[in-house]
């Protein structure tokens, strides 16, 4: 994305969700979460990660299919598609077929209005399937217990994606019941959708095995060519994506708070899970809270870290080696055993001949090794990158190097979302943006960081705590260029300890004079 590339930012609006009362924001390449504990933070991250989830229409490395729905068209067997539809698909399906061996004209191939009108009913009846998704990231049973508290309406949330041009952007808008769940698309009619635009060279090719099937199948079962419209249907569904729901086809990854935690207890947490599995049915199921679709999905995607095709792909960065240069000062490893396909997780200080259990290594190194371990083997340029308290754990010092691989992370290419406390954290963002204001010469001789990122990159917004309605609102706090910092209530608290410090001064005075 190009320092001054804005259309592919998406603004997200929610409404009486989980203490939320009011929140828009645009979610950029690198979007901060600040404010006080308990005010809505990890809940919009986690409905981010869940509208990723199930919106996203990609995959880990290796292709791995990233959500878990399998099919937009889940009844699609079920129903026979009109004749006429027939028809105009595989018209499409020929000019696909025809441009085989060579890509579609730069312009894209436009689709159809009766295909949209399919692909458009698909989108209206994922309501129940996302409310499930959000469900599970929570680790709830009911979607509608994230209806704010104190409201017996809806919880509401709508998104579209911001665009240059002058036509109405394409709305979504989910809204979250006691009973039902209810989403919708609106895709104004001067929309043209267009295959074979921003699609890589593998997803045409799946675009125009799913066309020579349809081609091929011809009449001879009347089942086969229904079968083959809707596979056809979805994967033309698959391809314009991106340009339907912006940002959020992409594959999104989610690094929870008490990373070290996580990381010391993951053998025991794992096992433990498998445990239970294994003696599901054997013994009466125990009370035990349910594991939120974050911590799961962390978990899994720890054991599956070094496993093929991710142990065969290289990295095409090195922004996992430059952490653990600039601040692990080691590398961290994962081990396999050989009875059991089960990591282990390692560190070796710099010179060290032999690796330390990561058990035995500091806190930092435990709260920084997943964000090094997925940068080698998952996250992509082009992916996202969810961090919650970055900070934690980690020196002043040391924060304000973490934040500068975050920049790092955005100027590859990696959409990152993180949620932090930390003063040291936004100071060091503001001096990467203002720091985009000088020139090159002068970027080299400033004192630290050569790391600068153009302001539309870079969104900060403030939860604030109301009385009534009672929850939070979030605003968008913008780089005051005066104080050369994002304005947030740290210094109010920094004034406050420091007139106590005064008052205690004064009066320690006082006493010596007696």
């Amino acid at each position: 994305m190009s320092n001054l590339d804005t259309n592919n930012i998406l603004e997200l609006e929610v409404l009486d969700f989980g203490p939320i009362v009011e929140a828009k924001i645009d979610l950029r390449p690198l979007t901060v979460f600040v404010g006080p504990s308990n005010t809505g933070k990890s809940y919009l991250a986690i409905l981010i990660y869940a509208l990723h989830r199930h919106l996203g229409g990609g995959g880990w490395s290796g292709r791995r299919r990233f959500s878990r729905n399998p099919t937009m068209f889940r009844h699609g067997d079920s129903k026979k598609l009109p004749k006429k539809t027939l028809i105009t698909l595989n018209n499409l399906a020929e000019s696909l077929i025809a441009h085989k061996g060579k890509s579609p004209p730069d312009e894209g191939i436009v689709l159809p209005s009766l295909v949209m009108e399919v692909i458009r009913s698909g989108f209206g009846e994922q309501g129940e399937y996302l409310g499930n998704e959000v469900s599970r990231c929570f680790g709830i049973e009911e979607v509608g217990t994230l209806i704010r508290k104190g409201t017996k309406g809806t919880a509401r949330i709508g998104f579209h994606k911001r665009g240059a041009c002058e036509i109405a952007p394409i709305e979504h808008s989910l809204t979250i019941g006691t009973q039902v769940n209810k989403y919708s698309t609106v895709i104004p009619q001067d929309i043209q959708m267009r295959v074979g635009v921003e699609n890589d060279d593998y997803s045409i090719e799946l675009l125009r095995r799913w066309a020579v099937e349809m081609i091929s199948v011809g009449d001879r079962d009347e089942d086969r060519p229904n079968f083959f419209a809707w596979r056809f249907l979805e994967a033309l569904a698959d391809q314009i994506r991106p340009q339907i729901v912006g940002p959020l086809h992409l594959p999104a990854f989610y690094l929870p708070a008490d990373r070290t935690g996580v990381m010391h207890a993951h053998n025991v947490v794992v096992s433990a899970l498998i445990e239970s599995a294994a003696m599901t049915g054997l013994r009466p199921a125990a009370r035990t809270p349910m594991l939120s679709g974050v911590l799961a999905d962390f978990l899994e995607q720890l054991i599956d870290l070094d496993r093929p095709p991710y142990r065969r792909r290289k990295p095409r960065h090195d922004l996992d080696r430059q952490i653990e240069r600039a601040i692990l000062g080691g590398s961290i490893g994962v081990d396999k055993s050989e009875a059991i396909d089960y990591p282990h997780f390692t560190y070796r200080p710099e010179g060290w001949k032999d690796s330390l259990s990561l058990m035995n290594a500091s806190s930092m190194v435990s709260e920084l090794a997943p964000v090094v371990l997925y940068l080698r083997h998952m996250v992509r340029p082009g992916n996202v990158l969810i961090v919650e308290e970055p900070e934690s754990h980690l020196h002043p010092a040391m924060q304000v190097q973490f934040t500068r691989q975050l920049a790092t992370l955005v100027e590859k290419g990696i959409r990152v979302i993180i949620t932090t406390h930390s003063e040291w954290v936004l100071e060091e963002l503001a001096n990467i943006v203002q720091r985009f204001e000088l020139s090159s010469l002068e970027r080299k001789a400033t004192v630290g960081s050569k790391i600068a990122l153009h302001p539309n990159q870079v969104g900060a917004w403030l939860f604030k705590q109301k009385k009534r309605p009672r929850g939070s609102v979030v605003q968008e706090v913008k780089l005051d260029h005066e104080t050369g910092l994002f304005p947030t209530d740290y210094d109010a608290v920094s004034e406050e300890l420091y007139n106590e410090s005064v008052n205690i001064f004064s009066r320690t005075q006082k006493e010596n004079a007696k």
